[in-house]
């Protein structure tokens, strides 16, 4: 485990946001992680219609999550597809 990650697996991650974007009502099709040389990137595909906006506190609320902090908002990546 990573010690700045609050999970010890990826399933659990995916879990945990999972649960806290929907108590936070904010819209999400799919929550996963990348794979290859992305493996530990969190990816989550919010859709076509969701606005900047939402996807910054989307993605603010997979940080507290998560525990995740550096570069590229701690590898997460909140997707318009």
């Amino acid at each position: 485990m990573n010690s700045w990650r609050n999970h010890q697996t990826q399933a659990e991650e995916t879990r945990a946001v999972k649960d806290a974007l929907k108590k936070a009502g904010l819209p999400f099709r799919k929550v996963g992680h990348g794979t290859g040389t992305a493996w530990g990137w969190l990816e989550i595909y919010a859709g076509q219609e969701t606005n900047w906006e939402t996807c910054q506190k989307i993605t603010l609320v997979a940080l507290e999550v998560t525990g995740r902090r550096g570069d590229y908002n701690g590898n997460i990546s909140v997707l318009q597809q």
